[in-house]
């Protein structure tokens, strides 16, 4: 493996799946840039598993419609912001999803300002829907699978993703869990984080709260949830959009269960294709969950005791909870058990991956 202290990594990735977390173990391995660009943009700097530079949280400005519409190809003009980055030295790994942050990469290759890329594959939309949609989504698909094949490796969430088969160097990846160390303590409320959308089921949610008088808090804003506000508990608590960790921890702290329902579970539904990622919030301050039989992960969640898996029916969703409920201590010293083991091989897949890439020409 090359000198630690000169070794360069830097990730180029979205939020949602404890990027901090990733890059803080991958540190190990050499002084770590995370960019961190979604709604927010957010740069940090790791080395040998410590911060050493925290940047601002900054909001991005962006018209959506007119990104996907192009398939977000501004972000290409991103190179000249983050170039500091990648120079004077030579980045050695650079770790950035498929399709718009490989091009990133492959153009600071073709500089030779990186060596090698890894194209880390988190989601997959299948080609359903309206006939615009498909054919965005078949393009997408097309360039998504044009990154995979040009990249060094690929890392990918879900063996169900389908992208990743063009280039015989494909992974299937963990993201890691942190802990909190949240005690049990006494939980009496429920919580939601995401970006509310008819196929998440907040209206079943709501009248499962008000039948058993839950304290209902909801993190996340959307044109969806601001439709069907009215139906909510009249104490519930709506804390709109934040990437501030110490208030999302604190209300999930509180939380006896955290809800992540879909109601499409099949596989026309890009849930089936990739993570429950808010299942990792919960998981931190351990919190179980009440899902449904979406992704590949989710097959565990029973075996694992760290969660409840229902079809998207009142009835089941509301006997669920009320077990998560009175069951909490068990599932609380199931998470515990569950994230030791789910870390240890995060670990292990990054510490053989990152060396092979490391140690190769």
């Amino acid at each position: 493996m090359p000198n630690h202290i000169t070794t360069h990594i830097v990730l180029l990735q979205g939020t949602g799946l404890n990027e901090r977390g990733w890059a803080r173990y991958v540190s190990r391995f050499g002084h770590v840039v995370l960019i961190q660009r979604t709604f927010v943009e957010h740069v940090e700097i790791w080395e040998d598993g410590k911060l050493i530079d925290d940047g601002p949280t900054v909001p991005v400005k962006v018209n959506r419609t007119l990104a996907e519409m192009t398939f977000w190809i501004q972000n290409v003009f991103l190179i000249r912001r983050y170039w500091k980055y990648f120079t004077p030295q030579k980045v050695d790994v650079m770790l950035t999803p498929a399709y718009s942050g490989v091009l990133i990469a492959l153009v600071l290759r073709r500089l030779g300002r990186v060596r090698k890329i890894v194209c880390t594959i988190v989601d997959y939309m299948p080609p359903v829907g309206s006939s615009h949609v498909r054919m965005h989504r078949r393009i997408t698909s097309w360039l998504s699978r044009w990154a995979a094949k040009h990249s060094d490796e690929v890392w990918t969430i879900s063996p169900r993703i389908p992208t990743g088969d063009t280039n015989p160097r494909t992974y299937v990846m963990q993201f890691p869990v942190e802990n909190y160390h949240v005690p049990p303590g006494v939980r009496t409320e429920i919580g939601y984080i995401g970006f509310p959308s008819p196929d998440h089921a907040l209206e079943l949610l709501f009248e499962v709260c008000k039948r058993q008088k839950l304290r209902l808090n909801v993190i996340g804003d959307s044109p969806y949830l601001q439709s069907i506000k009215h139906l909510a508990p009249p104490d519930a608590v709506f804390h709109g959009i934040t990437s501030d960790l110490t208030k999302i921890n604190a209300v999930l702290a509180r939380c006896f269960c955290g809800y992540a329902i879909y109601r499409n579970i099949g596989p026309e539904n890009y849930s089936y294709y990739g993570f429950p990622s808010k299942a990792i919030n919960w998981f931190a301050n351990n919190t179980p969950v009440v899902t449904t039989q979406t992704s590949h992960f989710t097959q565990q969640i029973e075996t694992l005791g760290i969660g409840r898996v229902v079809e998207p029916k009142l009835e089941q969703i509301e006997q669920a909870v009320l077990d998560l409920k009175a069951n909490a201590p068990a599932y609380y010293d199931a998470i515990n058990r569950f994230r030791d083991k789910w870390n240890g091989e995060f670990e292990a897949f990054q510490s053989e991956r990152l060396s092979a890439l490391l140690a190769e020409k």
